[in-house]
């Protein structure tokens, strides 16, 4: 039986990705808002802290076949060296998908 890494790989960040969002729920629910713009993107500001940033971490195929309107997409593997291209703000809410 052949085993496909990049499988594994995808499930394992998978399960890591699950395993954060929920040890991050609160009991309230807030809906995803409007796309980023440049003004939240550098912004400063407590409004700035309600926003949450949608970043999209698949592939450019997987992205090219649909995505969210608001999504910012940064592959999974790039991450860590290109979060500051979308905010600054380390309290910031992101949704990865």
């Amino acid at each position: 039986m052949k085993v496909d890494p990049m499988k594994i790989s995808r499930y394992f960040l998978f399960l890591i990705f699950v395993s954060a969002m929920l040890g991050c729920q609160k009991d309230d629910t807030t809906a995803v808002g409007p796309p980023a713009t440049e003004n939240d993107i550098n912004a400063a500001s407590p409004e700035a802290a309600a926003v949450e940033f949608v970043i999209d971490v698949r592939t450019q195929e997987e992205w090219d076949k649909g995505h969210l309107e608001q999504a910012i997409r940064i592959p999974h593997t790039e991450v860590s060296e290109r979060i500051g291209e979308v905010t600054e703000d380390k309290s910031a809410k992101l949704v990865l998908y």
